[in-house]
C-alpha cells in the first residue's frame, strides 16, 4: 500500500517566500546599505587631507562610480554600494604616499574602524525587512 501524504499551507508558505526575496532587492537594500556606510564616509571625510577640500569632498557614498573607476571594477555582488573618494590622483599619493611624501592614509583606517559595524547593520536590518515582508503575506 502506498502512503499519501498531504502538507496544506505550501501556498501561503512560498508567497511568504516570495516576498522575503522581493523585499531584499535593489530598492529597499540600497538605502539600507547607504545609511550604515555613511558613518564610514563621515570618518574619511574628517581625516582626509584639507589642501582644497576636494578630497574631503569627492568621498560618496553611491551605486555609482567615476567611468575611470568603472574601467578597472569587477562586480562581486548583484547589488553594490561603494564609499570612498572620487577619481583624484591626489588621493593615491595621500593614502599610499610617493617619493615626495609619506603616506597620510585616511581610507583604510576608516574602513577598518566602521567596517564590523557597517556590516552588522546591514545584515539586522536586511533580515528585519525580509522578515517584514514575509509577515505582510
Amino acid at each position: 500500500m502506498k502512503m499519501k501524504v498531504w502538507i496544506e499551507g505550501t501556498d501561503e508558505i512560498a508567497r511568504n517566500i516570495r516576498k522575503m526575496g522581493a523585499a531584499l532587492r535593489s530598492s529597499t537594500l540600497v538605502p539600507i546599505m547607504v545609511e550604515h556606510l555613511e558613518p564610514m564616509a563621515e570618518d574619511m571625510r574628517a581625516h582626509a587631507a584639507r589642501r582644497s577640500g576636494q578630497m574631503a569632498n569627492s568621498v560618496t557614498v553611491s551605486q555609482e562610480l567615476s567611468p575611470a573607476q568603472e574601467a578597472s571594477h569587477v562586480p562581486i555582488a548583484e547589488i553594490e554600494v561603494n564609499v570612498g573618494p572620487g577619481p583624484l590622483p591626489q588621493v593615491i599619493a595621500e593614502e599610499f604616499g610617493n617619493f615626495r611624501q609619506s603616506p597620510n592614509p585616511f581610507i583604510r583606517p576608516a574602513f577598518d574602524s566602521n567596517v564590523d559595524t557597517a556590516m552588522r547593520g546591514i545584515a539586522e536590518d536586511g533580515i528585519d525587512a525580509a522578515l517584514k515582508a514575509g509577515r505582510k503575506g
